[in-house]
Parts: C-alpha cells; sequence; structure tokens
C-alpha cells in the first residue's frame, strides 16, 4: 500500500516536470502572462498625454512570428463588446462571430498591433474609438514611459483636453499587451499655417509689404493638413478655422475666395489667381465672422469639413491638403506710419485634436506686417527758404494717379494747392516714383518747368519681419531731398521756387543759389553796365578826333 502511494506520487511529480519543461522548451509559445509592458513612443508635434481602453482581457504569449497569441479571451467590459462588434461589422459585413475570442482573432487577423495591415479595416480602430470617446479610461499614461497593464488587447487614443498649441492627438491604436515588452508609436498629423501679404511692385507673396491707405491689399492664408482625409480615415470630418488678428491699422476684410488643393500642389507664388491644382470652394463649404475692437479686430474663416469639400470637388486628399484663404483688407487712415512698428496681421489655425472628439487644437501664430509712409512737401523761395502758400501743383504717383486736395488719388485731372505754411501732406503713401508740376506759381514767384520726380525707396527683405535696408529718398531740382525717418516713415521734400520781383523795398531781390545773377530782369541791375557803354563809346569818338586832327586847334 505504501509503495503504491509513493509510486503514485512520484508518477505525478514527473508528469508535472515533463509538462513544465515542454512548455519551457516550446518553440512555439512561452507561459502565459496576466500582465504586461507597454511603452509608447511619441512622433514629433503628438500631444504625450494617452487614454488607454481594455478591450479584452486575455492570456497573452508570444508567437515565433512575433505576433501575439489570445487565449481565454473574454470582453472587458459591455462597452467594448458593442464598439469593437460594431466597428467590425461596418466593414466586414460577412463577420457572423459571436464571441469575444471571435472578435479578438478578427482584429489579429485584420488589424496588427500597432499599424493598419488591410484596408476594409482602416476605419475600425477610429471607430472603436468614437463608441468608447465619452467613456472613462480603463487607463492614463504618457508616452514615452513604460506602463504595466492587464494583459489582453487594448485601445490607446489621446487624452483630447491635453493637446497643446502647435501638437495633435494620435490616431487610435489598437495593441495586444501581455508576453514580451510591447512598443507602440503615436500617429499624428499637425497641421500648419502661414501668412503673407501681396507686394504689388513684384506681384509677389511676402511677409511684409507696403502699400497706400484706403487702397486695395491682399492677404493670404495657406494651411497644410499633412493627416489622410480620405473618406476612411480615422477622421469622420475634418473642420479647421483660420483664426486672423488684425491690427487697429487694418480695415474689415472683404472680398473673400477659398481655395484647396492635394498636398505638394503647385507653388503659388505671386498674384491673386491660384495656380495650377487649386479648386476653389463655393460658399456654402466656409463661414466668415468679423468682430472690431478698441486694440483690433478678429476674422474668422471656418471651413466645414475638408473630407467632403474634397470628395466634392474631386480633390486627391489622401495625402493630405493644401487649404488657402485670400482676401482684401486695406491699410486704414489711422494706420501706423513707418517700420518701427508697422500694421502686423497674424493668424493661428484651429484644427481637431483628436480624431475623435470635438475639441480643438491651434498652431503657433504666424505673422505679415504692411507698411505705409508719410510724404511731405513744402513750397519755399529758393534763397532765403522763406514757406511759401498759394502754389498750386500737380502730384502724380507711378500709377498715373493725381493727388487730390483732400489726400486721395484719382485717375481724373487734380491739383493741390499749398497752404499757409507751404506746405502739402502726402499721407500714407507706397514707397515708388512721385512727379510734381508746378500749374501755378505763388505771387511774386516764377513756376518752374517741366515734371521733377521724387523717389522714395524702402527695401523689404520678402522673409523677414520688421526688417529694411537700402531706403533712400531722392529729387530732381528744383525738388530738394531733406530728410527721411524710415522708423516713423516721414519723407521730408522742399519744392523750391525764385522771384521774379523784389518782395520789399528793405530786402535784396533772390538771386540763385550758388551764383551772384538775379532770376529775372530788374531794370536797376542794368545801369552799370549802361555807364560803362557810355563811357566806352565816349572814349572811341575823342580817339577818332585826334587820329584825324581837330580844326579847330589848327593854326
Amino acid at each position: 500500500m505504501t509503495k503504491s502511494i509513493s509510486r503514485t506520487i512520484a508518477t505525478c511529480i514527473a508528469a508535472a516536470l515533463a509538462v513544465a519543461v515542454f512548455a519551457l522548451c516550446s518553440p512555439v509559445r512561452a507561459l502565459a502572462q496576466q500582465t504586461g509592458r507597454l511603452t509608447v513612443t511619441a512622433t514629433d508635434g503628438a500631444s504625450t498625454a494617452l487614454d488607454a481602453y481594455q478591450l479584452f482581457s486575455a492570456d497573452v504569449s508570444d508567437a515565433e512570428s512575433g505576433h501575439k497569441n489570445l487565449a481565454n479571451v473574454s470582453w472587458a467590459s459591455v462597452a467594448a463588446e458593442k464598439a469593437v462588434t460594431s466597428a467590425i461589422k461596418s466593414v466586414d459585413q460577412s463577420y457572423s462571430g459571436t464571441t469575444a475570442q471571435d472578435a479578438a482573432d478578427w482584429l489579429n487577423e485584420n488589424v496588427q498591433s500597432d499599424a493598419v495591415s488591410a484596408p476594409t479595416a482602416s476605419s475600425v480602430p477610429a471607430a472603436i474609438a468614437r463608441s468608447l470617446a465619452g467613456d472613462t479610461p480603463t487607463a492614463s499614461f504618457a508616452a514615452g514611459t513604460q506602463s504595466t497593464l492587464p494583459a489582453g488587447y487594448w485601445l490607446l487614443t489621446a487624452n483630447g483636453d491635453s493637446v497643446g498649441t502647435g501638437q495633435s492627438g494620435t490616431a487610435a491604436i489598437l495593441v495586444a499587451v501581455g508576453g514580451a515588452d510591447v512598443t507602440a508609436t503615436t500617429k499624428t498629423s499637425v497641421p500648419t499655417v502661414e501668412k503673407s501679404v501681396l507686394e504689388d511692385s513684384s506681384n509677389s507673396w511676402q511677409k511684409q509689404a507696403d502699400a497706400t491707405v484706403g487702397e486695395e491689399l491682399d492677404w493670404r492664408l495657406v494651411a497644410t493638413v499633412p493627416a489622410n482625409l480620405s473618406p476612411n480615415s480615422a477622421y469622420k470630418a475634418y473642420s479647421i478655422t483660420f483664426h486672423d488678428v488684425l491690427s487697429v491699422g487694418l480695415e474689415q476684410p472683404s472680398g473673400v475666395h477659398v481655395y484647396i488643393a492635394p498636398a505638394g500642389a503647385l507653388a503659388w507664388a505671386q498674384g491673386t489667381e491660384p495656380g495650377g491644382g487649386w479648386v476653389e470652394l463655393d460658399e456654402n463649404e466656409y463661414a466668415t465672422s468679423y468682430t472690431a475692437g478698441e486694440n483690433g479686430s478678429t476674422f474668422d474663416v471656418a471651413v466645414a469639413d475638408l473630407i467632403a469639400s474634397a470628395s466634392s470637388h474631386s480633390v486627391y486628399a489622401d495625402l493630405g491638403l493644401e487649404v488657402c484663404v485670400v482676401y482684401d483688407a486695406p491699410l486704414a487712415q489711422d494706420a501706423e506710419r513707418g517700420a518701427a512698428h508697422g500694421n502686423p496681421n497674424t493668424v493661428t489655425l484651429r484644427y481637431p485634436s483628436t480624431p475623435y472628439s470635438e475639441t480643438q487644437a491651434k498652431t503657433q501664430e504666424d505673422e505679415a506686417i504692411a507698411y505705409t509712409w508719410d510724404l511731405n512737401l513744402v513750397k519755399r523761395d529758393a534763397t532765403g527758404e522763406a514757406t511759401l502758400a498759394g502754389a498750386v501743383l500737380r502730384v502724380t504717383d507711378d500709377r498715373g494717379r493725381h493727388l487730390t486736395q483732400d489726400g486721395t488719388w484719382t485717375t481724373d485731372d487734380a491739383t493741390v494747392t499749398t497752404d499757409e505754411n507751404g506746405a502739402i501732406a502726402v499721407s500714407g503713401v507706397d514707397s515708388g516714383t512721385f512727379t510734381v508740376e508746378e500749374v501755378q506759381a505763388p505771387e511774386g514767384y516764377e513756376p518752374f518747368s517741366g515734371t521733377p520726380s521724387i523717389t522714395l525707396t524702402v527695401g523689404l527683405d520678402p522673409q523677414i519681419l520688421r526688417s529694411t535696408s537700402d531706403e533712400h529718398l531722392s529729387a530732381e531740382l528744383p525738388l530738394r531731398a531733406d530728410s527721411f525717418d524710415k522708423d516713423s516713415g516721414e519723407a521730408d521734400v522742399s519744392v523750391l521756387n525764385g522771384a521774379t520781383t523784389v518782395p520789399s523795398s528793405d530786402k535784396p531781390a533772390p538771386r540763385r543759389p550758388g551764383g551772384s545773377s538775379p532770376f529775372t530782369g530788374d531794370p536797376t541791375s542794368y545801369l552799370p553796365a549802361i555807364c560803362l557803354a557810355v563811357v566806352g563809346v565816349a572814349l572811341i569818338v575823342f580817339a577818332i578826333r585826334r587820329g584825324r586832327g581837330d580844326p579847330k586847334r589848327r593854326p
């Protein structure tokens, strides 16, 4: 009896050892584990705050192929069962599984851990994530740290409330945790936005330009959305909003146009007309709003759904889109003059923080600046520098337009008259060339002839903000360039005149600068010459008579 019990015990021990040795030595699978370790690596621009939802609990072990084997699979929650089953059936109508094991096997075959393997299953992780978005996550952790989780199938999403400026939340990641340590990488697409302004002298889009107050000034916003925006993407819809902040020196925008093009479209470097590959959206595909304020205004352009717009206009969006907004916002009368401040216009882009939430993230701010200058003309006496009122001038810009007395420009004929201080203010102008013609001189002065020019040059670097170079002011006689202050924007020019009469009895007639000859015919100025001529004639007559002999002196 005792020997029989001993044999039985020995047999059981041997069997147990054999099973253990077989399991340890098996090349197919290792011992199942009840927990696993997961590390998520964050790509550039990805939010690191993650939420994790357990879909299945299971015994997870490592297969020889590097995949995971799941056994004893059960649903982690009723919500998980509903979300997973619904998502699978949305892409595979032939699916007839009824158990957690069936669903886990389907995911294992169609959706690789941390990657989409079958196009038909590409929307499954997104659909599951949308279904669970309102539920409390099973766990939360940060990318870059190693987390220990119960073994099973997990769905990883971004915490939408923690997505920062210039970041984007990851698309959903399905991953089996257990067995050997698991790593995953975030899947993000962070949009960017750039602003530029049209410099009319070159018809090119730049970071800065100068312009005349009240005239058309075009601005351009370009967003690059690198996300997969196909109908099967993680995003059910993709709305963006361009949020502009305009300085007080800019008028309300008008003439809004919105265009889209596939990512990598031909560069649109010049003019307001789009280049090849760009398609204009219909007005019902976006909305605009404007709010004025004491310290500036805001202007929003919201595109309702880029996925729907790309589809309706047959624009290929699988690799992302370029979105462009063009509008006119002229400089106002109270625009800042000069380069010290300028008139900035900034933009940020609002976009979905994650594919599964209603919250929006925003990009870093981008800026473009418009400048304008003041040209001050003063009519002066050419000799004494006294200011002269009443001069009538025709001032023409390099577009052939004439300055009016109220400071605007017109293609009709127009003149301006110097005030009591001899001044004409040409306020808020674009740099360029201006000609001046004197239609009527002040009383007692002779008008100059011709149309001498003034040239104001301000070098604006196309890509650098608040930096100007090669600025200068020049003028042709009888105009005189006095000074130009780039920071304040003040350019001062004198318009010189010579007098035709003596202005007063105790003041000599004006003379030309650098000489002693008078400008015009004062009779008293010729008296010395006349006297000299009379004396000369008398001497000649005397000499002739002496040479012939004077009869009165003969004996």
